[in-house]
C-alpha cells in the first residue's frame, strides 16, 4: 500500500512541478523578469530566477495530497511536531530565498537567518547526536553543546554549498537529484516511508523543473530554490529511525553522499581566505567555471560533476552494507577520488612555493 502512496507522490509533485515551471518561465519572459548576472555568470542570456517557486510549491501540495488520500503512510508517527517545525523552518528559508532573488541580500542576513532556522530544526529533534569513528564505530556525543554546533555548521554549511553548485544550467539539480535518491534508498531500506515520501516529492519537483534548466536553461533555480533544497539535504539525514540513530547510521556517509559539493564549499574558503578576500565575496573560480576554461561546453561539464555526484553517492549507500574497516577504505577512495580532480583544476597552484631569493638580490 506503501507504495501505491510513493509514486502517486512521485507523479504528482513531477507533473505540479513541469506545469507550474513552464508557467513562470511564460510569464517572466512574458513581463521582462531575468536573473541580475551580477559579473559572475558566463551566460550572456538573461535567465529569470524562479525555480525555486515551482519546486516547494510542488512538494507542498504533493505532500499534503498524500498527507490527507494516504494518511496510513503516516501512521504511528509520534514526530508531528519535529515535522511542522520542519516545514516552518523550510518556510523560512523558501522566504529568505525568494527575497534574496527579487531584492537581494546580503551574506551577513542570510548566514543568520539560515542559522535561526537551522535552530528551529535542532529544537524539533533534528540534530547530530553521533559520529562514525574509523576502526571504533558509531560513538554518541555526551555534550549538548556539541551535537548543537555541529548540527548549525551542517545545516548551514549543505545549504550554502548546494546554493554554491548552482552556478550552472542544471548542475545543482542534478548532483541534488542523486543525493536525494541515495538518501531516499537508505530511508526506504529502514522502512521510513514518511521520510521516503518527503524525499519522493523533492525528486518529483526536480524531474518537473529539469526540462527547462538542463543546458540551455529557460530558468534558474534562485536562492529559493536551491537553499531550500540543499537545506532538505542537510536536514533529513539526521531523521531518527527505529534504532534511534541517525537515518544514514553515521556523520560519515551523508558526507560521501554530498562530498562533492561539501569538496566545492571548503575549496571555496579555503582559496578566499588565503587570497584575503571575504569568504561571502561572489567569483568565478568554481569547479564548473574551471571546467568551462579548460575548454568544456556547458553540458560535458554539467553533465561530468553530476556523474562524479552520482559516484558519491552510490559510494555513501553501500557504506549502510559494508563493515567499518571497508568504509574508511571507501571514504579514502572518495577523498583520492576528490584530491584528483582539485589537482586536475589547478587549484593546487593557489599556494605556489616561494621562490629562494638568489646571493645579490
Amino acid at each position: 500500500m506503501e507504495t501505491l502512496g510513493i509514486i502517486t507522490a512521485l507523479i504528482i509533485s513531477g507533473l505540479l512541478s513541469y506545469i507550474f515551471s513552464l508557467f513562470l518561465v511564460k510569464f517572466a519572459y512574458r513581463h521582462n523578469i531575468f536573473n541580475n548576472l551580477e559579473g559572475r555568470n558566463f551566460k550572456e542570456k538573461k535567465i529569470p530566477r524562479a525555480g525555486g517557486v515551482a519546486i516547494v510549491i510542488s512538494m507542498f501540495i504533493s505532500l499534503l495530497f498524500v498527507r490527507i488520500v494516504f494518511s496510513y503512510i503516516f501512521k504511528g508517527i509520534n514526530e508531528t511536531r519535529s515535522y511542522i517545525l520542519l516545514f516552518f523552518a523550510v518556510l523560512i528559508i523558501f522566504t529568505l530565498g525568494i527575497y534574496d532573488d527579487l531584492k537581494g541580500a546580503n551574506a551577513f542576513k542570510k548566514i543568520f537567518v539560515q542559522i535561526i532556522a537551522a535552530i528551529i530544526i535542532y529544537l524539533a529533534g533534528f540534530k547530530i547526536v553521533e559520529i562514525s569513528i574509523p576502526f571504533i564505530g558509531t560513538k554518541s556525543l555526551a555534550f549538548n553543546l556539541i551535537p548543537f554546533l555541529l548540527t548549525i555548521i551542517w545545516v548551514v554549511g549543505i545549504t550554502n554549498a548546494v546554493n554554491i553548485m548552482d552556478g550552472l544550467d542544471g548542475l545543482a539539480v542534478g548532483v541534488s537529484f542523486f543525493a536525494a535518491l541515495s538518501l531516499g534508498v537508505l530511508a526506504l531500506l529502514s522502512y521510513q516511508y514518511h521520510i521516503v515520501v518527503i524525499i519522493v516529492v523533492l525528486l518529483g519537483s526536480m524531474i518537473g523543473f529539469y526540462p527547462f534548466n538542463f543546458p540551455r536553461a529557460k530558468i534558474y533555480l534562485g536562492d529559493s530554490g536551491s537553499m531550500v533544497i540543499g537545506f532538505i539535504l542537510a536536514v533529513l539525514p539526521m531523521a531518527k529511525i527505529h534504532r534511534k540513530v541517525s537515518l544514514a547510521i553515521a556523520l560519515m556517509i551523508p558526507i560521501v553522499i554530498l562530498f562533492l559539493p561539501i569538496l566545492e564549499t571548503l575549496v571555496t574558503i579555503i582559496r578566499r581566505i588565503y587570497g584575503k578576500k571575504s569568504i561571502f565575496t561572489a567569483d568565478t573560480d568554481h569547479f564548473h567555471y574551471r571546467f568551462l576554461k579548460k575548454g568544456f561546453s556547458e553540458t560535458k561539464t554539467t553533465l561530468l560533476l553530476i556523474f562524479i555526484s552520482f559516484l558519491f553517492s552510490l559510494t555513501g549507500i553501500s557504506f549502510e552494507f559494508v563493515q567499518t574497516k571497508l568504509r574508511l577504505l571507501l571514504f579514502i577512495l572518495v577523498c583520492l577520488i576528490g584530491f584528483s580532480l582539485l589537482h586536475y583544476l589547478g587549484y593546487y597552484n593557489l599556494f605556489p612555493k616561494k621562490r629562494r631569493r638568489a646571493p645579490g638580490e
